[in-house]
């Protein structure tokens, strides 16, 4: 039985990603907060990430956390072969390893073979089926769900953020369900909050990257379809979907009333989403998409696509508003929402409670320290 101050956990990151990466579209604060809680209570909290030099300049300024960076694009063979000769403490000492998402998870199953660690394998997506629907490639995706299987099957402990992914993984890949767990992403809600005093300056706000999953071309079509029946509407992007040129040529093209942000800090997400009327994710799937969740906590009527990964948390007009993924169903439900204030507020306000209650920071800590217990008793 190990003291919970005596425990090491080594986290590794997605493969080829790094602190790096996390700062440059302004998520490095998030992503690091749970960890910061974390390491206030264990031994030590170590980072194995991918970005090289890059990545080693942040380490006085995520202190306790120890980062241990290597290059970005190597072999996975070069990678243990560096690991274990430049970071051996971080592996040799970890009480509990840790993988962010299963690319990457190659290194944690290595690592537990070696040094006897305890794996917790936690993916925030199902990798398989999201290669399902990122690729046509076969080959590509057979790997991916091989690496998923082997993940989840080697772990101690398994963690996916929703019951519904918990189900999946213990059917396909014929787990005990005492193995898989449920943590999911949490939200700081002291710092997503409604901000009364922000003036709506905005009709509706995005959060995105630049990608077909997110199915930004029919959030576009949908409002030129609205402007064309006389209700001219303005978005606010944020994300690196603001640098997509194809998407602004089509807001220059159909004179819409684009606002593009290509990057913010997280911390200063709160106040742009407080000047919008409504949040709107038109995505064609998800995982558990961090950026809804933290729009329901600011207390913004919310519109998602009824879709694997949102319809999970938006309830159709109990705390947000589901449509279907085509432009004239966006259209319509953008069109109801912003029209009636009444509802509108209702949504925003259940969804604020809800976040609260499901997925604030200290209700996913604690979840996260009891599973860390169990691992090293």
């Amino acid at each position: 039985m190990t003291a919970i101050n005596d425990v090491t956990l080594t986290l590794f990151f997605t493969r080829r990603v790094g602190l790096h990466d996390w700062d440059r579209v302004g998520n490095l604060t998030r992503e690091v907060e749970l960890y910061r809680h974390l390491a206030n209570q264990l031994n030590q909290v170590n980072f194995i990430t991918y970005g090289g030099r890059r990545d080693r300049t942040y380490a006085s300024q995520l202190a306790p956390i120890r980062v241990h960076a290597t290059p970005t694009r190597m072999p996975v063979m070069i990678s243990k072969f560096v690991l274990q000769h430049s970071h051996q403490a971080a592996l040799k000492h970890a009480d509990i390893l840790k993988t962010n998402q299963i690319p990457g998870a190659e290194i944690a199953i290595w690592a537990k073979k070696k040094y006897g660690s305890r794996l917790m394998v936690r993916c925030g997506y199902l990798y398989g089926q999201f290669m399902e629907e990122y690729t046509s490639n076969v080959w590509r995706i057979r790997r991916a769900y091989a690496l998923e299987r082997e993940a989840f099957t080697a772990a101690d402990a398994g963690v996916v953020t929703s019951e519904r992914d918990r189900q999946w993984v213990i059917d396909h890949y014929h787990l005990d369900s005492e193995k898989m767990h449920v943590i999911p992403n949490f939200v700081v809600t002291d710092v997503f909050k409604p901000m009364p005093e922000t003036a709506k300056i905005y009709d509706l706000v995005c959060v995105a990257k630049a990608s077909p999953q997110k199915n930004l071309n029919a959030l576009f079509r949908a409002l030129h379809h609205l402007q064309q029946q006389g209700l001219s509407l303005s978005l606010l992007l944020i994300g690196v979907a603001a640098r997509d040129s194809v998407l602004r040529r089509m807001a220059q093209e159909f004179r819409l009333n684009v606002s593009f942000v290509e990057r913010l800090e997280n911390s200063e997400l709160p106040g742009y989403l407080n000047r919008a009327r409504a949040f709107i994710l038109p995505s064609l799937y998800e995982g558990h998409p961090k950026t809804l969740l933290e729009a329901m906590s600011c207390g913004l009527p919310c519109i998602g696509t009824n879709v694997v990964g949102i319809r999970d948390d938006l309830k159709h007009q109990a705390n947000g508003y589901l449509c279907a993924t085509d432009s004239e169903s966006l259209a319509e439900a953008i069109r109801t929402v912003l029209s009636d204030a009444h509802m509108a507020q209702a949504l925003g306000q259940n969804a604020r409670r809800y976040i609260i209650d499901n997925y604030s920071l200290a209700k996913v800590f604690n979840q996260e320290l009891d599973l860390i217990r169990r691992l090293v008793h």
